[in-house]
C-alpha cells in the first residue's frame, strides 16, 4: 500500500493533463504514491490520454461533477493520506513528502504555499502562506486553499463521509468546515508545494453563484442548529465575504450585460444590492488598490 493516494478528477482536460500526471508520478515519498484519474464523462479522449501514461490508474464514470469524481477516486484508494489534485495544476516533486512530514498527531489536514502560473508554465506571482494552525473558523473567514495544495488524513475524510455534491462550487468550504470544525486540526506549514495554473480554458465560475453557494454553506454550519453554531462569527463572515465579492460582482454585471445574458446580470445585480453596504465597501477598496498602483 502506498503512503499517499493522489486523486485527479478530470473532464475534457485539454493540453495540461500530461504535465499534471507527471508531477504526481514524480513525488518522492518514501512509502510511494498511487495516482488515480477519475474521468467524469469526458468526450475528448481524456481517459485514453491518461491511460497512455504509465503508472496511472483510470476510472471512468458518467458525468456527475467534481465532488462525485473525488468521492469515487477516494473510495478506490486505500493510502492513509490523500491529495486531491486538479487536472491542470502542477505539484512540486517534494510536495507530498513535505505534507506527510507535517502530519503529526491531531493534524487532519496540511496546507502549503503555491504560486500562480500561466498556460505556458511561467510564474505570474507567488502566494506565500505563513505557518499556523487553522480551524473551521479560519475557513469561515477566508482561509480557502485549493485542493491541490492540501493533504488530508484518510480517516478524517471517512469520518465526515467525503464530499457532498450538493455543496456545488463551495465544496472546498463545505469539506474543510466539516473536517476541521472548531478544532485546530489543520496545519498550514507554508512550504511551497504546487503551482496553480490560470488559463483561458478553465471553467468560468460566476462570482454571484459562488457567493451564494459559499454563504449557504456558512449559514448551514454557523447558523442556528449548525454544527459550529456561532452567530457572532457568522456575522463577521457575512461582512467579510460581502466585501470580498464586492470586488467581482460589478465586473460580472457588466460582462453579462454586454453579452446579452440578462438573467445572469440581474442575478449578480441582486446579489450586489442585497448585500450592500458590504459589497460597496469591497468595490471601493478594490478601486483604491487599483488606482494606488498607478
Amino acid at each position: 500500500m502506498a503512503d499517499v493516494s493522489i486523486v485527479i478528477p478530470t473532464y475534457n482536460t485539454g493540453p495540461f493533463l500530461r504535465q499534471t500526471l507527471e508531477s504526481a508520478l514524480a513525488q518522492d515519498v518514501p512509502g510511494g504514491v498511487e495516482v488515480l484519474v477519475v474521468d467524469d464523462g469526458s468526450t475528448d479522449g481524456t481517459a485514453a490520454a491518461a491511460r497512455a501514461i504509465g503508472g496511472v490508474r483510470v476510472i471512468e464514470q458518467a458525468n456527475a461533477g467534481d465532488s462525485a469524481a473525488r468521492n469515487a477516486g477516494f473510495a478506490a484508494t486505500d493510502a492513509p493520506y490523500v491529495l486531491f489534485l486538479d487536472h491542470d495544476d502542477v505539484l512540486r516533486p517534494d510536495a507530498a513528502r513535505r505534507h506527510v512530514g507535517e502530519m503529526a498527531d491531531g493534524i487532519d489536514m496540511t496546507v502549503g504555499s503555491n504560486d500562480l502560473i500561466d498556460s505556458s508554465g511561467a510564474v505570474i506571482r507567488q502566494n506565500p502562506q505563513r505557518r499556523r494552525r487553522v480551524s473551521g473558523r479560519d475557513v469561515a473567514m477566508g482561509f480557502t486553499p485549493s485542493f491541490s495544495q492540501c493533504l488530508y488524513r484518510r480517516a478524517a475524510i471517512e469520518r465526515i463521509g467525503g464530499f457532498r455534491p450538493a455543496a456545488g462550487p463551495a465544496a472546498d468550504h463545505d469539506l474543510n468546515l466539516r473536517l476541521l470544525g472548531t478544532r485546530e486540526a489543520g496545519l498550514c506549514h507554508g512550504e511551497p508545494v504546487m503551482s496553480y495554473r490560470l488559463h483561458g480554458g478553465q471553467q468560468t465560475k460566476s462570482p454571484s453563484r459562488l457567493y451564494a453557494a459559499q454563504m449557504a454553506i456558512l449559514e448551514e454550519h454557523l447558523g442556528p442548529g449548525g454544527a459550529m453554531e456561532d452567530a457572532e462569527l457568522l456575522g463577521r463572515a457575512r461582512r467579510h465575504w460581502a466585501a470580498y465579492y464586492g470586488q467581482f460582482l460589478p465586473q460580472e454585471i457588466v460582462r453579462a450585460a454586454m453579452r446579452g445574458e440578462a438573467s445572469r446580470a440581474w442575478r449578480a445585480a441582486a446579489s450586489y444590492v442585497g448585500n450592500a453596504p458590504g459589497t460597496m465597501y469591497g468595490t471601493a477598496r478594490f478601486w483604491r488598490r487599483r488606482l494606488g498602483r498607478r
